[in-house]
């Protein structure tokens, strides 16, 4: 059994308006909330809001800059999103090529990014998600802390299985980003597979909130 959502951000409009959960069989969806240090993304409130009252699991990314400080970053994010309940999916950090600088060590780039995930979690009492591809996760997530956090991969393999780095191999990934070409109401946007039902689904997210 399988649940399907997608991801979104300022690129592709106002397309939260046109999705209804019965009509797209969709169950969720994860919008950009920020970037680096200071940058929101312009949709991101309205995603946000419009998200849940559309009846939909919602969840909010920040894509993680390497060469920004990274309480500076965690931040930036939670302050984005301060309302998160605890109904909603765990917040997710976007760790891909486009945001590492690759003339910083490997070793300063996971002491950073180990920094904002401690950040992140101790803040919301939550295990945040990783979202990367293989072969970041493979050069830079090579570690079993990193394999502590739940992985949504990208990965376009046209597969019956996604491709995961080394780390989560036993684990296995928590979403499946499985197209960055889906498209809905002429509108490209990245496709997502979660392996369980919708009840399996909120029950993770129950439990990646630490109860007080």
């Amino acid at each position: 059994m399988y649940i399907y959502g997608i991801d979104i951000s300022h690129h592709q409009g106002n397309l939260i308006d046109s999705i209804s959960k019965q009509k797209d069989s969709l169950d969720f969806v994860i919008c950009k909330a920020t970037e680096g240090i200071t940058y929101t993304d312009p949709s991101f409130s309205y995603n946000w809001k419009t998200i849940k009252e559309k009846s939909l699991l919602r969840g909010a990314y920040h894509f993680y800059r390497s060469d920004d400080d990274p309480i500076a970053q965690a931040n930036n994010f939670l302050n984005a999103i301060s309302d998160i309940e605890t109904t909603d999916i765990p917040p997710i950090i976007d760790f891909e090529n486009s945001g590492i600088d690759a003339s910083q060590s490997i070793e300063s780039i996971q002491s950073d990014l180990k920094i904002f995930i401690h950040e992140i979690e101790t803040k919301l009492k939550c295990k945040p998600i990783l979202y990367t591809d293989d072969t970041i996760g493979n050069k830079y997530l090579n570690e079993t802390f990193f394999a502590d956090y739940p992985l949504w991969i990208a990965s376009y393999n046209g597969k019956e299985t996604p491709t995961l780095p080394d780390a989560w191999k036993e684990k296995g990934a928590f979403i499946w980003q499985k197209s960055p070409s889906y498209k809905m109401d002429g509108t490209t946007s990245d496709f997502d597979v979660y392996n369980g039902s919708l009840k399996d689904f909120k029950e993770f997210i129950k439990n990646s909130y630490q109860k007080e």
